[in-house]
């Protein structure tokens, strides 16, 4: 992942996975960070899914550097190893959708809570 400074026109480039809560990771033998998404007023998660099939999921980056899982593929079952596409939020941000680019399935997510992603 490259982290742009557009105010100093720098960059520097973070590993995926430092810092990482949840399942998975884009560590070694993992692909890129793809589809860049930030949704809700806060703007304090960047989201993102893979360029790739091996990390098979939509994952999030806190504004402090830290990454975590929002949803991946059930271990051995019928999306493990596909790529995620199409991450979308509905206009209240209480509503998360992705889908498996191979099968062509979207699901939508909410949260336990009934809160707004932010």
């Amino acid at each position: 992942m490259f982290i742009l400074d557009d105010s100093n026109m720098t960059y520097k480039v973070e590993h995926i996975g430092k810092k990482f809560y949840g399942q998975g990771s884009f560590g070694v033998g993992f692909s890129q960070g793809d589809q860049v998404e930030y949704f809700g007023p806060s703007r304090k998660f960047m989201y993102f899914t893979e360029d790739g099939s091996r990390g098979d999921g939509v994952y999030a980056r806190y504004t402090d550097g830290t990454y975590m899982t929002i949803f991946r593929a059930i271990k051995g079952g019928i999306h493990k190893w596909e790529e995620t596409v199409g991450i979308a939020m509905s206009p209240d941000n209480k509503r998360l959708y992705a889908g498996y680019q191979t099968r062509g399935h979207i699901f939508e997510f909410t949260r336990k809570d009934e809160k707004p992603f932010e």
